[in-house]
């Protein structure tokens, strides 16, 4: 079984530096650096955060609600397929990170997410 913990919520946006802007605002916190990326990341007091996501890069049907994480994504990726959960978006590494994501039973979105430094 893999280790997952609870991680990010995903907040989907039109504009990810105007969102982030304003979500920081109502948090307490400075205005995040702008970024051309499709991405801005907000960590929150409890060490969680937001991923607030203009999902530029991700399929029309593709709207993950939260990311769960793991130490090992090989695991994870094995556990959740045991486990009956529909694979939308393959296996995705890189030096930094690795991810996927998948369908529950009911239809949710969700991403597993190794963060690698």
């Amino acid at each position: 079984m893999s280790d997952f913990q609870l991680g990010s919520v995903f907040v989907h946006v039109k504009d990810a530096n105007k969102a982030a802007n304003w979500y920081a605002n109502l948090l307490g916190q400075p205005d995040p650096e702008p970024t051309e990326g499709p991405v801005q990341f907000m960590e929150t007091v409890d060490g969680r955060g937001l991923v607030i996501d203009d999902n530029r890069n991700n399929a029309p049907d593709i709207r993950p609600a939260f990311m769960l994480e793991t130490k090992d994504i090989r695991i994870a990726y094995e556990c959740v397929s045991k486990q009956g959960g529909k694979i939308v978006r393959d296996l995705q590494e890189d030096e930094s990170v690795a991810f996927f994501n998948f369908q529950d039973p009911d239809g949710n979105i969700v991403m597993v997410c190794e963060q690698r430094t």
